[in-house]
C-alpha cells in the first residue's frame, strides 16, 4: 500500500536548517515527501529516496538575493507561490517553515478543492514589523492575519512562542520542539572515549555556527590569549566579509595567528568529526536582540556538542540557567567578558577525570533526552492523525 504524500516548504535552502532536515527524515518514515525550497547554493544533504526535492527558481547566491530590488523580490516570491501551487496538488498536508513559506502554503491551499491541514513551524522570530514597501513587510502581516488557520504551530523555544502568541493573539499555546540533533546523524565510533585523552593532550577551543561579534568571536580569541597555554582555536561557520576582517585584525593584534584556524563553512555531516575532536565547545550569544536571548532550546549547536560528548560554555542568561543548570557538562559565562570565559574553561579543564565524566554525561544526556527523535515524536503522531482524518473526509 502506497504512503500518503505531504508537502514541506522552506523559502530558503532547506539544507541550511538541521531541524528541517531532521523532520524530513523522520516524516519520510511514514509519508512520501515533496520538499520545496529556493534554488540557492549547491545541495549538501542526502535525503531519503521517497523525498522529492524541488529547488525552485533561477539559481542565485544569498548575496545576490539580498542585493535584489524590491520588485525582483516580489516577482521571485510570486513565482515561488505559483510553482509550489502546482507541485502541491494532491498532497494530504502542508508543513511550512517561517512566514514566507507559510504565506505561500496558505495561498496554495486556497486553490485546493478540499482544504488540507497546515502546519507552521518558525525557525526565527523578529521583534518588529518591516515596512510595507518590502516583501517581508507584506509577508509578516499575512502571517499574522492567517496564522490562526494553522492546525499546529511549532516553535523551538518557549520564550519565542510566548512572544509570538502575544503578538498574534493566538488562543492556543504553540508546541515547543527544541532544535535537538538527530541520533542517527551522530553515531559515534565504538572507541570514541579514546578520543578524550587526545582532546586533553591537545586543547582545542571550538565554535560552530554563524560567526560575528554577537557570538563573542573576539572574546573567545581573547580568552585563549589569557590562558597562556598552547591552546588551538577553531571556528567553523558563516562569516561575512566585514566580520572576517575584524576577526583577522583581532587575532593578529593578540598575536594568536599560530593558534587560530578558520575552517570556513562545511556540510553538516562533515562537522561531526571536527566537533568530536574539540576539547571545549562555545555556544555564546550576546544580549543584542530578543531572538539571541530566547535561544536556549533554539540553539542547535549546544546539543550538537552534547551529541559529540563535548562540554560546552553558554551565555549566562536566566533562561539558560533555568533550563541547563542541572547539566554537569554545561558551564555559564558572560559573553562580553573574556575573563569569565577563562574561568569557565579552567573549570572544565581542572582535572582529567572530571573532564572525562563531563564528556560522558554530555553524550548520555543527548541519547536520553536532547535528541530530535524524542522531541519530534508527538508531532509525527499528530500529523499522522491529521492525515488519517483528511483521508477519511475524502472517502
Amino acid at each position: 500500500m502506497s504512503k500518503q504524500t505531504i508537502g514541506m516548504l522552506v523559502y530558503s535552502n532547506p539544507d541550511y536548517y538541521p531541524p528541517t532536515v531532521n523532520a524530513v527524515h523522520l516524516l519520510s518514515e511514514h509519508f512520501d515527501v515533496i520538499l520545496m525550497g529556493r534554488n540557492q547554493d549547491p545541495p549538501d544533504v542526502e535525503y531519503p529516496s521517497n523525498v522529492t526535492v524541488h529547488r525552485l527558481g533561477r539559481y542565485t547566491s544569498v548575496r545576490e538575493r539580498k542585493q535584489a530590488s524590491p520588485r525582483a523580490k516580489f516577482l521571485e516570491y510570486i513565482n515561488f507561490v505559483a510553482q509550489s501551487r502546482r507541485l502541491l496538488k494532491g498532497v494530504s498536508l502542508i508543513y511550512a517553515y517561517d512566514a514566507y513559506a507559510y504565506t505561500a502554503a496558505y495561498l496554495c491551499r486556497l486553490a485546493q478543492l478540499q482544504p488540507i491541514p497546515l502546519i507552521y513551524q518558525s525557525h526565527e522570530i523578529g521583534d518588529r514589523l518591516s515596512s510595507l514597501s518590502s516583501l517581508s513587510g507584506w509577508v509578516q502581516r499575512a502571517e499574522q492575519a492567517w496564522i490562526h488557520q494553522a492546525k499546529v504551530i511549532i516553535f523551538p523555544d518557549k520564550d519565542r512562542a510566548t512572544f509570538f502568541q502575544k503578538a498574534t493573539n493566538l488562543k492556543e499555546q504553540p508546541v515547543i520542539v527544541p532544535n535537538f540533533p538527530l541520533k542517527s546523524f551522530f553515531c559515534l565510533p565504538n572507541d570514541w572515549t579514546s578520543v578524550l585523552q587526545k582532546r586533553w593532550e591537545s586543547i582545542t577551543l571550538f565554535y560552530r555556527g554563524t560567526i560575528s561579534d554577537t557570538s563573542a568571536m573576539r572574546e573567545i580569541v581573547t580568552s585563549a590569549s589569557i590562558l597562556k597555554n598552547n591552546v588551538c582555536i577553531k571556528f567553523v561557520g558563516f562569516l561575512n566579509e566585514t566580520d572576517a576582517q575584524e576577526l583577522e585584525s583581532w587575532v593578529n593584534h593578540l598575536n594568536m595567528s599560530p593558534n587560530f584556524s578558520y575552517l570556513g563553512t562545511l556540510p553538516y555531516n562533515d562537522l561531526t568529526h571536527k566537533t568530536l575532536m574539540a576539547t571545549v565547545g562555545f555556544a555564546l550569544y550576546k544580549n543584542t536582540s530578543f531572538d539571541r536571548v530566547a535561544c536556549v532550546t533554539a540553539s542547535n549547536k549546544i546539543y550538537e556538542y552534547a551529541a559529540c560528548g563535548v562540554p560546552v560554555i553558554v551565555s549566562d542568561f536566566p533562561n539558560y540557567r533555568e533550563y541547563l543548570s542541572g547539566e554537569p557538562w554545561v558551564r555559564f559565562a558572560n559573553p562580553d567578558d573574556p575573563q569569565s570565559l577563562v574561568s569557565a574553561i579552567q573549570d572544565i579543564l581542572s582535572d582529567f577525570e572530571n573532564y572525562r565524566k563531563m564528556c560522558l554525561a554530555a553524550r548520555a544526556a543527548f541519547e536520553q533526552k536532547f535528541n530530535y527523535e524524542s522531541a519530534f515524536s508527538p508531532i509525527v503522531s499528530h500529523i499522522k492523525n491529521l492525515v488519517d482524518s483528511q483521508k477519511f473526509l475524502c472517502v
